[in-house]
């Protein structure tokens, strides 16, 4: 099992040793989630917003802030990773027009079957009955589509 204080050691790592980088409209983005064995995602719109599948099934907007402190202030989540090429942001506009007209939609969520994982990855190839339910399919996904090859740190100190 991973400890507080091995999560904090990768996170102080990811956030002040190796580069940061600010999202473009479109990118992928996650956190930790339970000790880092699991994770949540979603897609970043611009202007500081994320839209996620939540785990009542919603699909809504939030800060990178609320995207974080999930789980009712029980999640360890320091850091918010964010799809790269290199050290460029990857996206497209098309995948944040996507997400955004999902905004208030529901579905029935699942953890295993249907979750914010399968949404993300519909938000990039725009078939939301995917089968990217893992963190891992996801990043395929996002490799495959956006020429993701790299994951960092969101640097949450500029106004993107």
């Amino acid at each position: 099992m991973k400890s507080l204080g091995s999560l904090f050691i990768k996170s102080f790592i990811d956030n002040v040793i190796k580069d940061t980088v600010v999202p473009v409209k479109g990118s992928v983005v996650y956190c930790s989630l339970a000790l880092g064995y699991a994770e949540h995602s979603g897609i970043y719109i611009g202007k500081n917003k994320i839209v996620h599948l939540d785990g009542s099934g919603i699909i809504e907007v939030v800060s990178p802030q609320q995207f974080v402190e999930r789980l009712g202030g029980f999640n360890p989540a320091m850091s918010i990773y964010v799809s790269c090429n290199n050290s460029s942001a990857t996206g497209t506009n098309t995948i944040a027009k996507r997400a955004k007209k999902m905004v208030g939609k529901r579905r029935k969520y699942n953890v295993i079957l249907d979750n914010c994982h399968q949404f993300t990855s519909g938000c990039i190839t725009g078939d939301f009955e995917n089968a990217d339910n893992f963190l891992w399919m996801l990043k395929d996904t996002a490799k495959n589509k956006i020429n993701t090859n790299k994951w960092r740190v969101w640097n949450r100190d500029y106004n993107s």
